[in-house]
């Protein structure tokens, strides 16, 4: 069979790959490359006949690889974190590779080998650092906005870098051949400029117009192939124009269908990239050479993790951050494994030292979530040791706090509950440690603490013991536990509440006994699915019960069920939302217009109450039965559907033989 027999047994080898990366809780890159080093040359058993054929097809997955990434890419993720991102990464870029450099001279490496080895390790894994901060509820930080807004800059820059890379080495490399390559990327991209404004929106309304689900992802993804060709034909990176095609792309509004239709084809090839990486592996090279596999596993870890503290010391990002993107950010990117590739196919890169590399990249990717989990341990104990920032406070009240709301973070929920709490006259205090934050509550007027609510002597300036609530608005699971056990410890009977932003959060706070845990994204669906069972018709008292039943299964811990009160209060809040205010408009010559509410006999003949009645702009709050309806108010009514039903009829129509009859009785 030929390719296809070699296609069957790669993808049934990256199946078995990635069921083990899942089971290891490791990327999936990861299980794709051992799946490549199992059926590789370079291993007995099953093995595919023609590695170069392989090859040739993972140039497709490497360029809807960039394509999809070009089609993802949104400036907006920039904005928060844009000068640590937009200076700070190519800072860290020639850093890293002065630093690999170096590494490499002292390894007897000759400096055309040892410049590969620093563009190498230069970039980080999206995959890796995504996935490790989303395992430990660390997505929405500011140490992890940092960090994906480097990851994108790194991503551009790898751009330029698949570009220049390969060329090294070559006769013709030098001055010239980098102001030619400039010149047709110029040239390419101003073209593209045409392309992206006029003729491909035009193509693709039209197709999209076919409704024809086939075509609109052939479509798409001859764009992006056919331009990456393009480039190739012009002599630039086949990566590159696809990323262009891609960015290009995301400007239109059919960027999401077209991201979702490529993503498969897109998952299936990139298998095929790094399964044919895998296949270049020689385990026995890798066993010969394992100690200076973990010496140079050792300095990348130690020198890029350095590098990434001291940019965010450089620019300002202090506190925990910089221990974060040490720990977070040390990696070996899946984007230099294409790098090496193309350095590979070029003959600029000595494919001879591909399996060191390459050794070295996959197991710095394996330490990463081990290694991160160092973070908060070590920033506790530094802090420790340095006693604690000096306090800052504004806007507190010069008689003291009491009977307050101490909020825990001062992001979008912290800062939305004190402006609320600050219109309805409660009393509140944010701690927060970011100091941009802090600028941000203070130019706002809200009473503001400047410190870590980690430490004991923040938590007793905030008078916590005093409180009458503590939010918690913390992502990360351990700084939340952290912070939960110094709250038992310094005010044991204060109620928490906390944000949730995973089920692993959720069952760590559950385990602690957190009084309410909220889960933004879960309210969310339950008011989507309030809303469709309301538009259904459902009873109040049904959609209710269907609301509680979901919170309960969802939210309830063992302590709130032990706790009598917390049941109670539980009870009467769902009887209180199972009461429906239903608003009925007075028509011309209705029984009811003209009349009293004693003369109508409301509440005798419908069994309705009214609790209001909005005339014009006046609105009459539980009217007596002097208050006279007139036609065109809207009246509130509380009551069953049944009952409702019956003062419409009233509000309606006009005096019938039947309502007459029901009156005289």
């Amino acid at each position: 069979m030929g390719i296809a027999s070699d296609l069957v047994i790669l993808i049934l080898a990256g199946l078995l790959g990635g069921f083990l990366a899942r089971l290891l809780r490791q990327p999936l890159l990861l299980g794709y490359i051992v799946a490549g080093v199992i059926v590789g040359p370079h291993t007995g058993g099953v093995t595919v006949s023609d590695v170069h054929d392989i090859e040739m097809l993972a140039e497709i997955g490497v360029a809807l690889l960039l394509f999809t990434l070009g089609i993802e890419f949104s400036i907006k993720e920039l904005r928060p974190v844009k000068t640590v991102a937009l200076l700070g990464t190519p800072l860290q870029i020639i850093l890293t590779m002065v630093f690999g450099w170096g590494i490499g001279l002292l390894m007897g490496w000759d400096s055309h080998l040892s410049l590969w080895f620093g563009a190498f390790i230069s970039l980080s894994s999206t995959m890796v650092v995504l996935k490790t901060l989303e395992s430990k509820g660390l997505v929405g930080t500011l140490s992890s906005r940092v960090m994906i807004g480097m990851l994108v800059v790194q991503d551009l820059i790898m751009v330029p870098m698949l570009i220049l890379m390969p060329q090294l080495g070559s006769e013709a490399f030098g001055l010239e051949q980098i102001g030619f390559a400039a010149f047709k990327t110029v040239l390419f991209l101003a073209s593209m400029f045409l392309l992206g404004t006029r003729i491909i929106p035009s193509v693709m309304k039209v197709v999209a117009s076919w409704n024809s689900r086939e075509t609109f992802m052939l479509t798409c993804s001859g764009i992006g192939l056919g331009i990456g060709y393009v480039t190739h034909m012009l002599g630039l990176s086949f990566a590159f124009g696809a990323f262009v095609a891609g960015m290009v792309l995301s400007e239109s509004k059919y960027a999401y269908q077209a991201l979702s239709d490529i993503l498969p084809l897109r998952d299936v090839f990139s298998l095929i990239f790094f399964a044919s990486i895998g296949m270049l592996i020689n385990p026995v090279f890798i066993w010969h050479n394992l100690p200076t596999i973990l010496l140079l596993t050792f300095c990348i870890f130690a020198g890029k993790g350095f590098i990434f503290g001291c940019i965010s010391f450089l620019f300002n990002y202090k506190n925990v951050i910089p221990l974060a993107l040490g720990f977070g950010m040390f990696q070996v990117g899946e984007l230099s494994f294409l790098l090496l590739q193309q350095g590979a196919d070029s003959g600029s890169f000595p494919k001879e030292y591909f399996p060191l590399f390459m050794g070295c990249g996959i197991l710095t990717m394996m330490l990463t979530p081990i290694l991160s989990s160092f973070t908060s341990p070590l920033y506790s104990f530094l802090k420790m040791r340095k006693g604690g920032d000096p306090l800052q406070t504004v806007h507190i009240p010069e008689e003291g706090l009491d009977q307050h709301v101490v909020i825990l973070g001062g992001g979008r929920f912290g800062a939305y509950v004190a402006d609320v709490l600050g219109k309805i006259d409660i009393p509140y205090v944010i701690i927060e440690l970011n100091s941009n934050k802090v600028e941000h509550i203070v130019d706002r007027g809200q009473n503001v603490i400047y410190g870590d609510a980690a430490q004991e002597i923040v938590l007793e300036a905030a008078a916590v013991s005093r409180a009458r609530m503590v939010l918690m608005t913390i992502p990360s699971i351990e700084g939340a536990s952290a912070i939960f056990e110094k709250l038992q410890k310094l005010s044991p009977g204060t109620p928490v509440v906390s944000l949730s932003r995973n089920s692993e959060q959720l069952e760590v706070l559950n385990s602690l006994g957190v009084h309410n845990i909220i889960l933004p994204e879960f309210e969310t669906s339950l008011e989507m699915i309030r809303q469709i069972l309301r538009h259904f018709s459902l009873p109040a008292t049904e959609v209710q019960s269907v609301m509680d039943s979901m919170r309960r299964d969802r939210y309830t811990t063992d302590v709130e069920r032990q706790n009598p009160e917390n049941e109670l209060l539980s009870t009467l809040r769902a009887a209180s939302n199972s009461i429906e205010l239903t608003w009925v408009y007075v028509e011309n010559l209705a029984y009811i217009a003209g009349r009293t509410l004693a003369e109508s006999k409301v509440r005798t003949l419908t069994g309705v109450s009214v609790v209001g009645v909005l005339r014009g702009k006046k609105f009459n709050i539980n009217p007596d039965g002097c208050f006279e309806l007139q036609a065109g108010d809207f009246v509130g009514v509380m009551g069953s559907n049944m009952n409702v039903a019956k003062f419409k009829k009233f509000a309606t129509i006009e005096r019938l033989s039947t309502v007459s009859k029901e009156t005289d009785i």
